[in-house]
């Protein structure tokens, strides 16, 4: 069904005596005041508001007059860019509705049929979707920072772009094939999300190449177009750095260590940035250093470059050397002497003093030897044992 256009028309004098009707019975029959009436327009549902002295902040300051729209039917309304405060939704039918840059704070949509419903750029700070059934809603740049999703359903929703910083899930949450990602591989920001033993093997967490947290972190310019201070964007670095670590103690909790790996890597490299933003250039080159020969441990591969490299690059020295000096190495004589030198075994001719190009070579090697060999086996441990 296609989505109506915005209709802000007040409703006919006939269609205001349904609703007043629709609400009487209901108040009689101990129901939600509205619930089954099925409004279709903006201008109706801000005829209710109205009616009912729901409408302005002043008057949503206590607790009878938050808007009570619990149970009503709002089936493919247009109700886009609408403003609601601490609205109760609850039960509420939602199907097909257009509430996109909607501004609905500390909304109460619990137990809420919200299939097919479209919230991209919708405000839902601090919003209740405790036991809502939602399917195949689209919340693409969504605010939902400090939600609660706790013991909901959610199918196949659209997080692309959102911010779900500090929202909450539980065990009895379900995001069965949700999308955190959009065209750029970006997840959402999830700062400090509590993930709450939600089963988060029902995501594709392949897709996701960076954080939204770190896509921001990198950003010169903050979200009120203001340039960075150098402050403002180490702060966002740790706040990446952060992201990056409670992903992956939340994917390893649960037996998913190679995305865990992944997002553990990352907040490593992260962790970089902060050290070269804070100007500590010994922890900053140390970082490269690791990342170089073990990849934090995380990328085992390198640490086998990084050992064939120095073996096969000293063996090519030896041959050199030999070139111009006694003893005259074969390659394979080369080679020998190199592995010996770099695990710091190295042994030469009766000939060869301590002062020579050959022990001045090998001393070298076993010197970088010493350093690939620690982080070899910092690799193999934090591969192996450090799950």
């Amino acid at each position: 069904m296609s989505q109506p256009e915005p209709n802000d028309t007040e409703p006919t004098p006939e269609r205001q005596t349904e609703l007043r009707e629709a609400y009487e019975r209901n108040i009689a029959a101990d129901r939600p005041p509205y619930a089954g009436a099925s409004i279709h327009t903006r201008g109706e549902l801000r005829w209710i508001l109205r009616e009912r002295h729901w409408s302005g902040e002043a008057l949503m300051s206590t607790e009878e007059r938050r808007p009570d729209l619990r149970q009503i039917d709002l089936s493919y309304a247009n109700l886009r860019n609408m403003a609601f405060v601490e609205t109760h939704f609850e039960g509420a039918k939602l199907v097909g509705a257009d509430l996109r840059g909607a501004v609905m704070p500390s909304v109460h949509l619990e137990g809420a049929a919200l299939t097919g419903v479209m919230l991209d750029g919708a405000d839902l700070t601090g919003a209740y979707l405790v036991r809502t059934e939602a399917k195949n809603i689209s919340l693409v740049n969504a605010n939902l920072f400090f939600a609660h999703f706790e013991d909901a359903f959610l199918s196949n929703a659209h997080f692309a772009g959102a911010n779900l910083r500090r929202a909450f899930f539980n065990e009895g949450s379900y995001l069965n094939d949700a999308i955190l990602w959009d065209e750029h591989h970006l997840s959402p920001q999830l700062a400090d999300v509590r993930w709450g033993n939600v089963n988060l093997a029902t995501i594709d967490w392949a897709q996701i190449r960076q954080t939204g947290d770190e896509h921001d972190a990198r950003k010169a310019i903050d979200r009120e177009g203001k340039i960075k201070t150098r402050e403002k964007q180490q702060a966002n670095f740790q706040r990446a750095v952060r992201v990056n670590r409670q992903l992956a103690a939340a994917l390893r909790s649960q037996g998913l260590h190679e995305d865990a790996d992944r997002f553990a890597y990352r907040a490593q490299y992260l962790k970089r940035q902060v050290l070269r933003r804070q100007r500590n250039v010994a922890g900053y080159l140390g970082s490269i250093l690791l990342d170089m020969l073990a990849g934090y441990g995380y990328k085992p591969v390198r640490s086998i470059v990084a050992y064939l490299a120095i073996i096969l690059g000293f063996m090519a020295a030896y041959l050199i050397n030999g070139q111009f000096m006694a003893p005259h190495l074969s390659w394979d004589e080369a080679l020998v002497l190199s592995v010996s030198s770099f695990h710091g075994r190295g042994f030469f001719a009766t000939n060869v003093s301590l002062g020579d190009a050959y022990a001045r070579l090998a001393a070298a090697e076993a010197i970088l030897g010493l350093f690939v060999e620690i982080s070899f086996i910092a690799t193999f441990t934090q591969r192996f044992f450090a799950k």
